[in-house]
């Protein structure tokens, strides 16, 4: 089947230009976390995104997720509609698991896509190598865990395993990942927890899929803007559910990561 010209997506690409404007940004969810009542901060993440109105009527964590789940349809239900591609649906699909991903964004010979789906593979691997880590995974176990396909050789992964997290950063020195490894390990061997590196992670998928705000014609905006709200949707079950749970506010806001705008 011939592959569609980038021209043809001009009709997508202004759908979602329109969509955009309606996600919502990291400080709405900052001042939502801050909200005692689970309906207030509902509301207030209701009055700036694009979200069906029994958003505000539910009251427990189950409506919350029959809610989140509707969303995800629509999502799904306008990406089939745009997407004139069935690679990259598919890609798209299957993102949660890049390396299988990944064959499928080479096949349809998109750069930005692939390139996206080889930082998440290095990505996973660097929390499996410091999860395997911290608890104490032996180096045959954890070989098995290490995916390919990354801008990082998987020998990084094997034969530095058994160095400690601070010699693991000087061999990440010159990758684009020493920043979020140094502060995640940071935080992990002082205060026993993931959540920066998982921050961080997360903050860096998010920068590198900004960039197709800046693509005029394509896919790669259809492609951002499905994973974007899909973020976006986790964060909403995030501060729901951690207010339906009374988490303090501060252990919230730590897990918040960028958004698309």
């Amino acid at each position: 089947m011939k592959k569609p010209s980038r021209l043809a997506y001009a009709y997508a690409v202004g759908r979602i230009r329109v969509l955009e404007r309606k996600l919502i940004t990291r400080a709405v969810f900052s001042e939502a976390s801050e909200e005692r009542d689970f309906t207030s901060a509902m509301k207030i993440i209701f009055d700036v995104g694009d979200f069906q109105e029994e958003m505000v009527k539910i009251q427990n964590s189950d409506e919350l997720d029959v809610l989140i789940e509707k969303e995800e349809e629509n999502v799904y239900r306008l990406m089939k509609e745009l997407i004139l591609e069935e690679d990259i649906l598919s890609t798209i699909i299957d993102e949660s698991r890049p390396d299988k991903a990944l064959a499928l964004a080479e096949r349809a010979g998109n750069v930005f896509i692939k390139d996206y789906l080889r930082y998440k593979i290095d990505l996973l691997n660097i929390k499996i190598l410091s999860r395997s880590k911290y608890s104490g995974l032996s180096p045959e176990d954890y070989f098995g865990l290490v995916l390919k396909g990354g801008f990082l050789e998987k020998r990084i992964f094997l034969q530095n395993y058994e160095l400690s997290f601070s010699e693991i950063g000087e061999k990440l020195r010159s990758s684009p990942y020493n920043d979020l490894w140094t502060k995640g390990t940071d935080a992990l061997e002082e205060s026993e927890t993931f959540v920066e590196l998982e921050r961080g992670i997360e903050d860096f998928l998010m920068t590198y899929l900004r960039r197709a705000k800046y693509i005029v014609f394509g896919p790669e905006p259809v492609f951002a803007y499905v994973l974007a709200k899909k973020r976006e949707l986790s964060l909403v079950r995030l501060v729901g559910v951690g207010n339906l749970n009374h988490i303090p506010t501060e252990f919230l806001k730590q897990r918040i990561s960028e958004t698309y705008v």
